[in-house]
């Protein structure tokens, strides 16, 4: 593209380093942002490109839709000289596309359940705001090294193209039927779409111009997978919206399937019964196949997430030990006493009688009953000793009562004319809203789960999206508290839910700036207070310095924040 290369700056803070694709007159680049120091992805096509005005509406929109699955639309903007128009994104190349993914082979197939179901729930959210992908393939669905998935150009490609006027229900169909493909090529490494897909290869249709089954040419292919893409795919039935495709595929593993993908059917895969009984039943949420039953972690060397791992296979399915009829029962295991496997009314020996008293089903004799009496008795002597001490202790003078008689110390202070001091404990503020904001205060960090802060639960949190450096020298990300008028700030408590975090409190009546309250440096309960009540309607926290979590993520997580006045 005329006038674009690497050193070019867009914007006055976005500087062009490297090339990642150019197609049909639209690029793209790795940025880096000059004003957070941060690496960005840039889509940049020709400010008189055809679609360029649709281009930009879309970008600006899906910049609204609030989903962590979404690749964050940060900016947009056209330039005269070059006389281009950008989209800056949040960075994504160091995540590996699926087809990417591909080259080393089919994928787990949980782990294919995993990554089309949590790109439907963000193609879901898209919709709700009525936007829609329309042009998705594997080289737009992400996984990061840490198992995030992604989705990338939702709205905006399909904007390039001219297709952004296609009513909803039919852009939702379309939609669903690439999230299936997606799905087909990640059992089965190959593509089944009518056109080809640079980097994945085609599959080979039969006979009758049909796409094969995905269990005809991979092992190990859960049936209701299998079913899914021959639905969809074929008979063009099935899920219309990507809403409905999230709920027939859930539930799936909450973190990153490792295992072997199919095997080719070609290379002695057992029957289809066997494969069932290794594979087993998705939808059943049973623990951890064997390592037999799923195979080692795979080690893949396009994603340095997964190098130097144990081995921790969470294929989701049944155990191999279950027999293959998903409704028998569990089989006795062979290590429970002879008595369980014999006569199933089989009696133990009662326990021996308590002393004193007769045996079994005996009526009690003589001697029994008239110790029984006797024990009676002496309870309720007791009981009665005990409550007449009690009523004695209540109509009689104490002791407290006799030092109330005398004059106290704050009251002959009082009369002497000393004053005493008096201790207002401090009250909880009610908070009308919270906010957020990304580094720099522009934009916003994770703004749906503001509100778990304020919920009374410590266990649902707000946290910031993960960064490669966990320091912030010029303002990091942040919450603002609303207290809905001007109110006296005496204390604020922040419940730090993960590793530790260095942070600001400050006051402010407005909510972009305002006057340091105090800092902390640690996890759990923190608790800031400042040296005057100041009256202001704004508390902000300000995170400096991310904690390194048990996941490795450099991120913050806070539970709970309370201000008292």
């Amino acid at each position: 593209m005329d006038g674009i290369s690497r050193g070019t700056v867009l914007g006055g803070r976005y500087t062009l380093q490297q090339a990642l694709s150019s197609r049909n007159g639209v690029e793209q680049w790795v940025a880096s942002d000059g004003t957070l120091g941060r690496e960005t992805t840039v889509t940049v096509f020709a400010a008189d490109h055809p679609h360029a005005s649709a281009a930009l509406d879309s970008a600006r929109r899906i910049a609204g839709v609030e989903d962590r699955r979404l690749a964050q639309v940060l900016d947009v903007g056209t330039e005269s000289e070059p006389t281009v128009s950008y989209v800056i994104t949040e960075a994504t190349h160091h995540s590996h596309s699926v087809a990417a993914l591909l080259r080393e082979g089919t994928l787990p197939a949980e782990e294919v359940r995993r990554i089309v179901g949590e790109a439907a729930v963000a193609l879901e959210t898209a919709r709700q705001r009525g936007l829609h992908h329309q042009t998705l393939s594997p080289h737009e669905v992400l996984r990061s090294s840490d198992g995030a998935v992604q989705v990338s150009g939702v709205a905006v490609a399909a904007a390039l193209m001219g297709r952004d006027d296609d009513d909803g229900d039919s852009a939702s169909r379309q939609d669903v039927r690439a999230l299936v493909r997606v799905a087909y090529a990640g059992l089965t490494a190959r593509w089944p779409g009518e056109s080809d897909m640079p980097g994945v290869e085609s599959v080979d249709r039969r006979a009758d111009g049909q796409l094969p089954a995905p269990s005809e040419l991979v092992g190990r292919v859960p049936g209701d997978l299998d079913t899914l893409c021959r639905t969809v795919l074929s008979a063009d039935e099935g899920p219309r919206t990507p809403g409905e495709l999230a709920r027939q595929l859930s539930p799936w593993s909450a973190e990153r399937v490792h295992g072997a993908g199919g095997r080719s059917t070609e290379a002695g895969e057992p029957s289809r019964d066997g494969r069932r009984l290794a594979t087993g039943t998705s939808m059943t949420g049973a623990s951890i196949a064997s390592k037999d039953a799923i195979g080692q972690t795979d080690h893949d060397s396009t994603d340095p997430g997964s190098l130097d791992q144990d081995d921790e296979p969470t294929m989701i399915g049944r155990r191999p030990q279950f027999d293959q009829d998903e409704t028998s029962a569990y089989p006795i295991s062979q290590s429970e006493p002879e008595h369980y496997n014999a006569d199933p009314y089989h009696e133990e020996d009662l326990e021996p009688p308590l002393p004193l008293l007769a045996h079994g089903t005996e009526e009690p004799d003589s001697r029994s009953s008239r110790l029984a009496l006797a024990i009676v008795a002496a309870v309720v002597v007791l009981a009665l000793f005990l409550g007449f001490l009690g009523l004695r202790g209540l109509f009689s003078p104490s002791e407290d009562t006799d030092q109330a008689a005398q004059p106290s110390t704050a009251t002959k202070s009082a009369q002497s004319g000393t004053p005493s001091a008096k201790t207002t404990p401090a009250k909880e503020v009610d908070v009308a809203s919270v906010s957020t904001f990304a580094p720099g205060g522009t934009g916003n960090e994770h703004g749906w789960e503001a509100e778990n802060v304020i919920d009374d639960d410590p266990e649902t949190v707000w946290e910031t999206r993960y960064y490669r450096s966990q320091d912030f020298s010029d303002g990091g990300p942040g919450l603002v508290l609303n207290l809905g008028k001007p109110t006296k700030v005496s204390k604020v408590t922040v419940d730090v839910n993960g590793a530790a975090i260095d942070a600001t409190v400050l006051t402010a009546d407005n909510p972009t700036e305002g006057d340091e309250m105090g800092t902390f440096s640690g996890d759990g309960k923190q608790t800031v207070s400042a040296t005057s009540a100041p009256k202001v309607q704004y508390v902000i926290v300000r995170v400096s310095k991310l904690g390194t979590q048990d996941s490795g993520q450099n991120r913050a997580r806070i539970g709970e924040v309370s201000v008292f006045s």
